[in-house]
């Protein structure tokens, strides 16, 4: 790893390392989502098109070692609050710098709701894994035998980086669409890494807009999200920032990866 690279990578994966770890072992949360709601958003999700023969033209371009490369391996994180970090230069603050519960219990309870329809449609209509079908391939992160079978579509890290931008977008309006694409940077990422394919994203970013507008109709949802959004205000109000930012704007730069590149 080139020295700029790694220090890259070690300062976006830091926006993390301040996050307070709860004592002890509490209940995990529920979703927002009963069954009848789950299975409405299941039903409203077309089936995807058959794939034609695992499309090797659908995976991303190498791109080792190019910043892009390591933000999609800090974006790989999506539990909370440690995923709050993704959001943290647009918001100009740093989440992780203090404990917010109001937001990690809303941001936790949406990747349930996330994860309980990806694993439903996944199971649905199953589609094997890039590395699954091409072994060999290079990802960002390790693999076990575990995760090479698990199912491709609709890629959960998609799904979850919608839900996360959508959620996000409500809770500082004045940066609703850049928060927005943030969370469908954090789909791409999961392209990027070849964890997904291409398609597998594009419908993962429709899904997780389901689950979020489903979610907002549950009845203690909104309770949740105004706790969240003072805690936002107060946050942005400190005057922290995120030390990885430089980094990510790098990365993020219009022409800082052509992912046309051999």
């Amino acid at each position: 790893m080139k020295p700029a690279a790694a220090l890259a990578a070690c300062l976006l994966l830091s926006g993390c390392a301040t996050a307070s770890v709860p004592v002890g072992s509490p209940t995990p949360l529920g979703g927002y989502l009963e069954t009848e709601a789950l299975d409405a958003v299941v039903a409203g999700v077309r089936a995807p098109p058959p794939a034609p023969s695992f499309w090797p033209g659908d995976l991303q371009p190498a791109v080792e070692g190019k910043d892009r490369w390591w933000l999609a391996t800090a974006q790989a994180e999506l539990r909370p609050p440690e995923a709050g970090q993704h959001f943290d230069c647009i918001l100009g603050t740093r989440l992780a710098g203090r404990p917010r519960p109001a937001l990690t219990r809303l941001m936790t309870r949406l990747l349930a709701d996330s994860e309980a329809v990806t694993r439903r449609l996944g199971e649905l209509h199953p589609r094997p894994r890039p590395m699954a079908v091409h072994p060999g391939l290079e990802t960002c992160q390790r693999a076990d035998a575990t995760t090479r079978e698990s199912l491709s579509w609709p890629a959960a890290g998609a799904v979850a980086g919608a839900v996360f931008g959508e959620m996000f977008a409500a809770l500082a309006p004045d940066q609703a669409e850049a928060l927005k694409e943030r969370g469908r940077d954090i789909g791409r990422s999961r392209s990027i890494c070849r964890m997904n394919w291409s398609t597998d994203v594009e419908d993962g970013h429709r899904v997780g807009r389901r689950v979020y507008v489903s979610a907002t109709e549950a009845p203690d949802f909104l309770v949740d999200l105004d706790a969240a959004r003072a805690e936002i205000v107060a946050a942005r109000a400190e005057g922290l920032t995120n030390p990885g930012c430089a980094a990510e704007r790098r990365a993020l730069a219009p022409g800082a990866v052509r992912l046309d590149e051999g």
